[in-house]
C-alpha cells in the first residue's frame, strides 16, 4: 500500500525571502518618513489640525438635535399661554384670557352684530 499523504506534484519554488524582507523594510521606512516629509513641506501643518475652543455656528435655521424635547417645550409654552391671563397690548388695554373662560363669556354675552339664536323650546309642555 502506498502512502497517500505525500502528493507527487509539489511546487518546488518559494517566494524569495530577500524580496519580501526588502518590501517590508521599504514599507516601514515609508511609514516612518512620511510625517517628517509632510512637516518639512508644510511647517504649519500641526497647527492646522487644532480645533478651536469656540466653534462658529451655522446660519439659521439649524438642525434639531432633540426634536422631541423641542416639541415638548413648544407645547408647554403654548399651553401656558392658552390657559393663563396676560397682556397682549397693555397700551391698547388688550388682554388674553384662558380659552374655557372666553368660550363661557362668549356664550353668555354673545357677539355684537351676530344674530342670537332663540332659546330652545321647552319640551316639558307636551
Amino acid at each position: 500500500m502506498q502512502d497517500q499523504s505525500q502528493p507527487k506534484a509539489v511546487e518546488r519554488s518559494d517566494a524569495d525571502a530577500r524580496l519580501i524582507s526588502a518590501l517590508a523594510i521599504g514599507v516601514a521606512a515609508f511609514l516612518l518618513a512620511v510625517p517628517f516629509v509632510v512637516w518639512a513641506i508644510y511647517p504649519s501643518a500641526p497647527q492646522l489640525g487644532r480645533i478651536p475652543a469656540e466653534l462658529p455656528q451655522p446660519p439659521e435655521p439649524r438642525l434639531q438635535t432633540t426634536p422631541k424635547a423641542d416639541l415638548d417645550r413648544l407645547r408647554a409654552s403654548e399651553d401656558q399661554r392658552l390657559n393663563s391671563f396676560g397682556w397682549v397690548d397693555r397700551d391698547k388695554q388688550i388682554v388674553r384670557i384662558p380659552i374655557d373662560d372666553a368660550m363661557r363669556l362668549l356664550s353668555q354675552r354673545g357677539l355684537s352684530g351676530w344674530p342670537s339664536s332663540p332659546p330652545p323650546p321647552d319640551q316639558t309642555t307636551r
